[in-house]
């Protein structure tokens, strides 16, 4: 069983509140190693770490059972002289860590299976792709800038590692975030912070122009002189077609705007972009 090695504690966990805490301690080693082992399945199949997610499960179980461990009942230990205080105390904290053991499982996997369902769609969509990634960059931002608040507490290292931990970080980079970097500086850089920033901005402009393509339409514009330019949205391209072959110097300067020969399609093109509209619009003018 994968817990096994936490039998000595689950029975600790049960000495308080059961007439037979070796049953009950085996019955969670038991249960709580089956359900481990699902998860991991799980955890595999959805392509996460496995690794991580055990280690993780072990220490919330871990704390749990600590916790568990204090709590007393009056019909195990008798009344008399019951301490009725520390026992809520003891509670309350048990409390508190199985919460945390079960709203851990509960948000990985809703945020594994939200992030396959956002993988499935930016496999065929760029516009997802794009927003997906968008929105993990600004998530990030407000992760650095959440992070770097709680470092500046006067918080212990552990209590900064823990608050670190449940805006997102892993526990690993919380640890590392609290260490002076070459400079003397703690948390995130500054420089972290603007670069993101920068690539915010970049990544929604390139998200509206994802937008404005998914939405545009074919248009055909066809001119006295016999010259059709089309913006074919199908194809993301802007094509000029010529009635006949070019001169040889307006083939010159198609080849030197980016446009290339197409045979198949007899035109003259080049992906679809405002600089390619006002390329076309100098060669023709």
């Amino acid at each position: 069983m994968l817990l096994q090695k936490h039998l000595e504690l689950a029975i600790r966990a049960h000495n308080g509140t059961s007439h037979s805490p070796e049953r009950r301690g085996a019955q969670y080693v038991k249960d709580y190693s089956e359900q481990l082992s699902d998860d991991l399945q799980k955890v595999e199949a959805k392509g996460g770490d496995p690794a991580e997610y055990q280690a993780r499960y072990e220490r919330l179980f871990v704390a749990w059972m600590s916790a568990k461990s204090n709590c007393l009942s009056p019909m195990i230990t008798g009344p008399s002289g019951f301490p009725v205080r520390r026992a809520e105390k003891a509670n309350r904290s048990e409390q508190k860590r199985s919460q945390e053991f079960s709203q851990f499982r509960e948000k990985y996997f809703a945020r594994i299976e939200k992030n396959a369902r956002r993988e499935a769609r930016a496999a065929s969509d760029p516009v997802a792709e794009m927003r997906a990634k968008l929105e993990d960059a600004e998530k990030f931002q407000t992760l650095m800038v959440e992070a770097n608040k709680v470092v500046r507490t006067n918080k212990t290292d552990a209590e900064k590692v823990t608050l670190m931990v449940e805006l997102g970080c892993s526990e690993q980079s919380a640890k590392t975030l609290l260490q002076p970097d070459w400079c003397g500086r703690i948390g995130f850089a500054s420089y972290q912070l603007t670069n993101n920033l920068a690539n915010i901005k970049r990544m929604r402009g390139r998200l509206a122009e994802l937008e404005a393509k998914a939405n545009a339409e074919t248009t055909e514009t066809e001119r006295p002189d016999g010259i059709k330019v089309v913006e074919n949205a199908d194809v993301d391209r802007l094509q000029i077609f010529f009635p006949g072959k070019p001169a040889p110097e307006t083939i010159a300067t198609l080849k030197k705007s980016a446009f290339k020969w197409s045979p198949s399609n007899g035109c003259w093109q080049r992906q679809l972009t405002d600089n390619a509209r006002r390329a076309a619009r100098q060669i023709l003018s």
